[in-house]
């Protein structure tokens, strides 16, 4: 990638294919943190916003990108902004126009600086695609013999190709077709089919709107639910049955640790926030402490029913887990009559003290909405950070409040 920066207040941190630009100026102790996080040979988006938040704020404006093959990922916060046209993104702090002159003529503004990488102050960063191309490799051929070359032994030479070698051969046989791939991504949009399964074996929780047709009994023994998502097998027999104990791998616990305090409620809290995130008591000064990560909150559904965050949790008509994405999700499955609603919508994931948000690549789209501001339309496969009390609405007609509990 190029990268080139405009001049500003902000700071922008980074090198190649990742970058971090906040509106603040953190002391030299952080700015060489950050500089390794991003350098590192995996980059721990959490663990950069913490660090941007313990040393300027939780209300810091910054935008994170990374473009690593297999790992594409951003990240905004307050006024920060990441837009992508062409292949070319652009990382801008304030309104979405601020950043427009980082490509503009000279007298639009400040010039556009080259950037190789490192720390500079910046109030804008774009990254376009690197024009020089890896070279192409050149054709293998084989050498063919020319009429009137020398025919005779020579040492170390080969004067000809061996008959055994020019023979025929049959060639290989023909590949057989890949298989499909396991757990893809479904967001195409057949006609809604009533819904079978109440609860899923193997971990994932499955949860339906209250609106939604009670499961009917099967048509007839070996009938195919072409709305099956090869997670579950329907088996009238074992109804009344023991159920069988998981195995090892679904007995491991999905929590995962992070820094806290207590406030004087008793409330765990994030340890880089002043105050309490339930109560909003002020926490006094205490020793941060590594402890199992408690339910950051509840999403509300429009029928009333509150879905924990105590783990992922994946949206939709006939949500399937996400390949990449929360170890055994729950699975919010929507009333039949929201047709608008892809079958595999919005992926929510917790990733420390964060709630991140994930379009599917829909085709009815989410729209974010906060108190005070303009509707934001959420960019597919891009993730966001989900605040408390901001509201992600399913393709204009299905909306989930995010609210955080004890």
């Amino acid at each position: 990638m190029q990268a080139s920066y405009t001049p500003g207040d902000g700071l922008v941190v980074g090198a190649g294919r990742r970058w971090l630009l906040l509106d603040a100026v953190p002391d030299a102790a952080t700015t060489e943190r950050l500089w390794d996080l991003l350098t590192a040979p995996r980059v721990a988006s959490a663990t950069v916003l913490d660090v941007v938040a313990t040393a300027c704020g939780p209300g810091t404006a910054l935008v994170l990108l990374d473009l690593t093959p297999g790992a594409e990922t951003s990240a905004t916060r307050g006024s920060g902004r990441h837009t992508a046209v062409d292949g070319v993104h652009t990382l801008t702090l304030g309104p979405a126009d601020a950043g427009a002159r980082a490509g503009a003529p000279a007298d639009a503004g400040p010039p556009a600086r080259r950037l190789v990488g490192g720390v500079v102050a910046a109030a804008a960063v774009v990254l376009a695609p690197d024009p020089a191309g890896p070279p192409a490799a050149a054709p293998a051929s084989v050498a063919e013999p020319v009429a009137g070359s020398v025919t005779g032994s020579v040492d170390g030479l080969i004067d000809g190709i061996p008959p055994e070698i020019l023979a025929p051969r049959p060639g290989p046989p023909a590949p057989s077709p890949p298989p499909p791939a396991l757990g893809a991504v479904d967001t195409d949009e057949p006609p809604a089919v009533p819904d079978r399964r109440r609860d899923e074996p193997g971990g994932h929780t499955v949860r339906r709107g209250a609106s939604a047709p009670a499961p009917p009994p099967p048509a007839r023994p070996g009938a195919v639910d072409s709305d099956h998502d090869g997670h579950t097998t329907y088996r009238p027999e074992d109804v009344g049955r023991a159920p069988t104990p998981p195995a090892g791998h679904l007995q491991q616990s999905t929590a995962d640790t992070v820094l806290a305090v207590h406030c004087p409620a008793g409330h765990v809290t994030a340890a880089y926030r002043p105050r309490c995130r339930v109560c909003d008591a002020p926490v006094g000064p205490q020793e941060p402490q590594r402890m199992p990560r408690p339910r950051l909150g509840v999403l509300h559904l429009p029928d009333g029913e509150r879905v924990p965050l105590d783990r992922g949790v994946v949206v939709g008509r006939a949500p399937t887990p996400v390949p990449g994405g929360p170890q055994w999700p729950h699975l919010v499955r929507l009333p039949a009559g929201e047709t608008l609603v892809s079958r595999s919508h919005l992926s929510v994931a917790l990733d420390g003290w964060l709630v991140l948000a994930t379009d599917l690549g829909s085709r009815g789209g989410t729209t974010l909405r906060v108190p005070g501001r303009a509707p934001q339309r959420v960019r597919g496969h891009e993730t966001y950070v989900w605040e408390p009390g901001q509201v992600l609405d399913l393709a204009d007609s299905y909306e989930i409040v995010y609210e955080v509990t004890g």
